[in-house]
């Protein structure tokens, strides 16, 4: 028992170099398309506001001048260029990682702090994983990849989520959701929609149920969902099937409170078995990265990270944010179409691969 629990890190994933390079490619592109905010607005804030979260920055009461967060941007979005076109994809993604934590924990210490860490991490941890083998304009060297890091990167990400999903449950079962005296589904749905004004989507529909029975069953199911995932990281198939349950979660959850979990989307793309696509779909993907990806136009992408940069500075436009936010504009059927979309076409995506895998069995 204890030597299969030893090897799960190692024989849980079995990605193809190709699936990690691809993978490389969208998530980096996924990012840029989230696009990196500019917090220069820091530098305008006194010293005596900063009360920073445990970090480094408890040692510091100091802010930075703008110039540093103008800089601390302009490195972020060079270590996602790198990455996606391959160039040392590693290096950039711990100096990418690096300034996001202290960007981000200055933009901390003044107010909220978000959990969009858990959505930006797999950039670092897939970065010692053999990523950078192929659709690379440098590519890595046989004789230089580890072979062997194919799976602990996806199994210590899967990790991670199922405990953060557990502890997330585990609060809501110390905070009272199980407490059938009060629904506290109910109580968050009217928070939203009659104190912040969240009411788009099915909150009409959602408001018009009175029924006591219903919000305590949502209670239950989600609590029930959440902590469940202490155990999920240990089986690949069952991890997977949670992801497609916490898809169908999240595009509920967008329904009804109109919060957003679009950018979780990026996580999940990693865990896709991309083994269930018709191999002929495989092989036009494959041959299209090829075409793009060729090594003998490095000058070329390193004269494109240079013009990317360039169009960001001078006229303050994010490419690709710019020209996926235009695509969604054209094909968004309401204000707040974006998210309903990307959860949708996420959760079509999840269906067909899992009755893909059945037919497998079959």
């Amino acid at each position: 028992m204890m030597n299969k629990l030893k090897e799960l890190p190692f024989n849980s994933y079995h990605p193809t170099y190709e699936f990690l390079a691809f993978y490389r490619i969208f998530f980096s592109l996924f990012l840029l398309w989230a696009g990196i905010g500019d917090n220069s607005w820091i530098h305008s804030i006194p010293n005596s506001a900063m009360h920073p979260p445990i970090s480094l920055l408890s040692f510091i009461d100091v802010i930075p001048s703008e110039a540093f967060f103008v800089v601390c941007r302009y490195v972020m979005y060079l270590g996602l260029l790198m990455i996606l076109i391959g160039y040392k994809p590693r290096i950039f993604a711990i100096i990418y990682m690096i300034v996001y934590v202290l960007n981000n924990n200055y933009a901390y210490s003044f107010g909220k702090v978000n959990h969009d860490f858990i959505y930006t991490l797999p950039i670092l941890i897939m970065s010692f994983s053999p990523w950078n083998r192929t659709y690379s304009f440098f590519p890595e060297p046989e004789k230089e990849t580890d072979g062997s890091a194919k799976s602990w990167p996806l199994f210590m990400i899967s990790l991670i989520f199922s405990f953060g999903m557990f502890t997330a449950g585990f609060s809501k079962i110390l905070g009272g959701w199980l407490n059938t005296d009060i629904q506290s589904t109910l109580i968050f749905f009217s928070q939203y929609r009659y104190i912040i004004g969240w009411n788009d989507f099915l909150s009409d529909f959602y408001d018009g149920i009175h029924s006591k029975m219903f919000w305590e069953v949502l209670d239950y199911c989600t609590v029930f969902f959440e902590t469940i995932f202490i155990i999920a990281f240990l089986s690949p198939k069952f991890f997977r099937t949670m992801l497609l349950i916490t898809v169908f979660f999240h595009l509920n959850v967008l329904l009804m409170l109109n919060i957003s979990f679009m950018f979780s989307i990026g996580l999940y793309a990693l865990f896709i078995p991309a083994y269930l696509f018709p191999v002929s779909f495989r092989t036009k993907m494959k041959n299209i990265f090829i075409t793009i990806f060729n090594p003998s136009y490095k000058r070329v992408a390193l004269i494109s990270v240079f013009v990317y940069l360039s169009i960001l500075g001078i006229f303050n436009i994010n490419a690709v944010g710019f020209i996926l936010n235009e695509f969604f504009s054209f094909v968004a059927f309401s204000q707040n179409s974006m998210p309903l979309i990307m959860l949708g076409g996420a959760c079509i995506l999840a269906l067909y691969l899992f009755v893909q895998s059945l037919r497998k069995i079959d």
